[in-house]
């Protein structure tokens, strides 16, 4: 089965049988099925999952709370400094622990024959998307209220450090939409002839499905 036709013709014809995705060659679907998986430093799955969020939740309520303490406070309160660098520290570790397992995942350091690594790939990037996403919508609020009563209250830096935390966050938002969750929704998609994940509108939105 050489052709993508080929292969989807096969699947309609047997889709109970094992055999090539529409986007695969007899080849391919050797190389993936034959793949042993590598096991890469760090901690298991589920407890660096656990880990992940330990750093997460806590980033956003001390992002909320940053947000609350500079509104009645102002930037230059010893509790709002507290509660920003904690902030920033924990979202910081979260979002390096991430890309770290990502760049071990990369497409430019696996064997593409290596299903289970892509896999991960992608739910890794979910995660990161979930990260940012909550981040810079705790953000973008704060900065509108603190923005229109800059010229009563005067604390630029109030407003400003919610608003370029917000733009990093939207950015990398929108870039890994693009460049790792959609790409490799579609790829494992062709490839496999299943998606990945059933609604990509939602891993768009941090949501795996």
């Amino acid at each position: 089965m050489a052709t993508v036709e080929q292969a989807q013709v096969y699947h309609r014809e047997h889709p109970d049988e094992d055999g090539p995705g529409p986007g695969e060659t007899a080849e391919q679907h050797v190389a993936h099925k034959y793949f042993e998986p590598i096991r890469h430093w760090g901690l298991g799955r589920k407890q660096e999952g656990v880990l992940f969020y330990c750093f997460t939740i806590p980033s956003w309520c001390f992002c909320i709370a940053s947000a609350a303490l500079g509104s009645y406070r102002r930037t230059e309160a010893k509790s709002f400094i507290a509660c920003a660098t904690i902030w920033l520290t924990l979202w910081a570790t979260a979002w390096l622990q991430t890309a770290t397992l990502m760049i071990q995942r990369a497409s430019w350091t696996r064997d593409e024959a290596n299903l289970k690594d892509r896999k991960q790939y992608l739910y890794l990037s979910v995660r990161l998307q979930r990260l940012m996403i909550v981040t810079a919508t705790i953000c973008l609020p704060t900065f509108i209220q603190a923005y229109v009563r800059r010229d009563s209250y005067k604390d630029t830096p109030y407003w400003l450090i919610f608003l370029l935390f917000f733009i990093f966050n939207t950015v990398g938002c929108v870039m890994n939409a693009y460049n790792n969750i959609t790409w490799e929704c579609d790829r494992l998609h062709y490839e496999e002839g299943e998606p990945p994940m059933r609604y990509t509108s939602l891993a768009i939105l941090g949501i795996p499905s």
